[in-house]
């Protein structure tokens, strides 16, 4: 659905943000959503106590982890091109403008999580408990009855680029107080038995030093210049070993060979010497680096 050129964005229904536009960002863009677009506008937002709760919660695919926020009062149904999504709005305190980003909630949560929404909510249909009296709340109730085959096939989520919607100009860019989460350092599996320290690994000590294994214990050059530690190893014909950056840990792993190991003397090895040998052996190596408003009197929440 392209945007015409008298209409206006869909607008904030309730809480702090109530009456600004709509955002939805895409890519590195954000677009405000015409008000044509909607087919059943949230009643309520999500409410989370700061930034980095917001932030673990869009980071996780998990939908379990969803769950409390897939509330038909909370969701936001929005078409274009013929086909529609569903997005969901979060509001923290103290962040005036963070209710107008509509957050996607994907086919995978949807699948999971409607249903056991709309299971609730029939239960207090039934118990008499919630009366549908408009078509608002009928609207609502619906929403829980989309899925991504159904409703959206033919790409990921709607593109606000080609519906031509509007696109907000880099200075009225709107920063959201999401804090992303920090990356889960990766631990190095054990090979089995004798597969730690005294398998050729390095260890913490007490003092804050690091101790080496007992096979990988060959040079440890500490010179003048060298602001924490440094290692050197005794390597093998090239091909023979491979070194590669797990996390911040540097793994090396010394294949068999049968043609001798390459000498080096750490007690006669200078500083540039030693970054030199260190370098070599990096150029060579196989590894891979691990571094992506309703009458809210007259109707009972759904």
């Amino acid at each position: 659905m392209a945007l015409v050129a008298h209409e206006g964005p869909a607008l904030v229904q309730s809480g702090p943000a109530l009456g600004k536009p709509y955002i939805l960002s895409f890519g590195k863009t954000q677009y405000l959503v015409p008000a044509s677009a909607i087919k059943s506008p949230a009643k309520k937002s999500n409410t989370v106590p700061n930034g980095k709760v917001l932030g673990q919660i869009l980071a996780t695919k998990a939908p379990e982890k969803w769950l409390d926020y897939c509330s038909p009062e909370c969701l936001c149904h929005i078409e274009a091109d013929d086909s529609t999504c569903v997005y969901t709005t979060f509001t923290v305190e103290g962040h005036e403008d963070e209710s107008r980003f509509l957050r996607f909630i994907s086919g995978t949560i949807a699948d999971r999580n409607f249903p056991i929404w709309r299971e609730r909510v029939d239960k207090k249909i039934e118990d008499g408990e919630i009366v549908l009296k408009n078509d608002r709340q009928r609207a609502r109730l619906q929403v829980l009855n989309w899925s991504k085959t159904k409703d959206c096939p033919g790409r990921a989520q709607l593109n606000p680029e080609i519906s031509k919607w509007v696109a907000l100009e880099k200075e009225e860019s709107v920063k959201s107080c999401r804090i992303e989460p920090e990356a889960k350092k990766r631990q190095l599996k054990s090979h089995g038995p004798g597969s730690s320290v005294h398998n050729g690994g390095i260890s913490k000590s007490g003092t804050g030093h690091h101790a080496l294994g007992a096979k990988a214990a060959v040079h440890q050059l500490l010179s003048d210049d060298v602001t924490d530690w440094e290692i050197c190893y005794r390597l093998g014909p090239r091909g023979t070993y491979s070194v590669s950056e797990v996390g911040d840990v540097l793994r090396i792993v010394q294949y068999k060979h049968t043609n001798g190991v390459v000498n080096a003397q750490a007690a006669t090895t200078t500083p540039n010497e030693a970054a030199g040998s260190a370098a070599e052996p990096a150029a060579t190596t196989d590894g891979n680096h691990v571094a992506d408003d309703d009458e809210e009197d007259e109707e009972t929440d759904l």
